[in-house]
């Protein structure tokens, strides 16, 4: 899935506001239940581990972030892939700034209902949908 989220700044309270918001949109059983660990590079914007792993709300643990090794893209293959899908929209070294969050929001509309081989021909949306529902589908990705 992509979701979107459009930022001219990242830096590591920024992210865990994201994760935080994700929580109050979701709450945290949901939460827990879509994003009960990430797998990552070494991104100084993830610096705050310890903000995106718990709960500011209530203290507890709401996911696990897993940092990969230096130089070892085969270990987040599914993560490079859709890195390799978002550089068609977003080239390496390319600006952001003309987009708007519209923009990212269409893009990710697009990305969420191209058929993927390695899900059958089926879409990222038709998957979350089956696994997670439509209604919590419509609370991340309405426009």
């Amino acid at each position: 899935m992509c979701s979107c989220l459009l930022s001219k700044k990242k830096n590591s309270y920024k992210v865990v506001q994201v994760f935080n918001d994700l929580e109050k949109t979701l709450g945290l059983e949901k939460f827990q239940e879509i994003i009960s660990s990430i797998l990552t590079d070494r991104n100084p914007s993830l610096a705050d581990f310890l903000g995106i792993e718990f709960s500011a709300e209530l203290g507890i643990q709401r996911t696990k972030l897993f940092f990969c090794d230096a130089f070892k893209s085969n270990q987040k293959a599914s993560v490079e892939n859709m890195n390799k899908q978002l550089r068609k929209y977003f080239p390496k070294g390319k600006s952001v700034d003309k987009f708007t969050n519209d923009d990212v929001k269409d893009i990710a509309d697009r990305i969420n209902n191209t058929p993927l081989y390695s899900l059958d021909g089926h879409t990222p949306k038709e998957a979350f949908v089956l696994i997670f529902g439509e209604e919590t589908y419509l609370k991340l990705f309405s426009k």
